[in-house]
């Protein structure tokens, strides 16, 4: 099985979203990731974002945003059919290699504590659990 590595566009969107809505523990937001919302997160965060393709389909997918000083990843997540084949480790080091050229110096990303396939690949990948912050959000709509 051979898969491709793409930058994501919005032409993309319908398959990204019918993907999240096939993992596990996957939170997605009306607000934040309807159509209208991931169309403008790809256009301020250009060149962040990635997709994995198998016979044209999406299987994986790496949504990353900048604010100037760090990059957040967000919704990463890989087909369970296709997982344990590197499609998960080849999107992440995409991503990670494009942040480096940027002068990125510090990526983050959230993962649910019962989530543990998560847990181990990103600790798998090279990221640390943090454990010393407390992380606080708001609803602003």
């Amino acid at each position: 099985m051979s898969f491709v590595i793409k930058q994501m566009s919005f032409f993309y969107y319908d398959q990204v979203y019918a993907l999240w809505n096939t993992i596990e523990g996957m939170d997605l937001n009306p607000l934040d990731d309807n159509s209208e919302a991931v169309r403008h997160f790809l256009a301020v965060n250009p060149g962040l974002n990635y997709i994995a393709l198998v016979d044209n389909k999406v299987v994986g997918v790496i949504m990353c945003g900048y604010d100037g000083r760090r990059a957040t990843i967000y919704h990463a997540a890989v087909a369970k059919e296709h997982r344990g084949k590197g499609i998960g480790s080849a999107l992440l080091e995409r991503l990670e290699n494009i942040l480096k050229a940027k002068k990125i110096t510090r990526g983050r990303l959230l993962a649910f504590k019962a989530n543990e396939a998560a847990t181990q690949f990103w600790q798998k990948a090279g990221w640390t659990l943090q454990d010393k912050y407390n992380y606080f959000s708001k609803p602003l709509a």
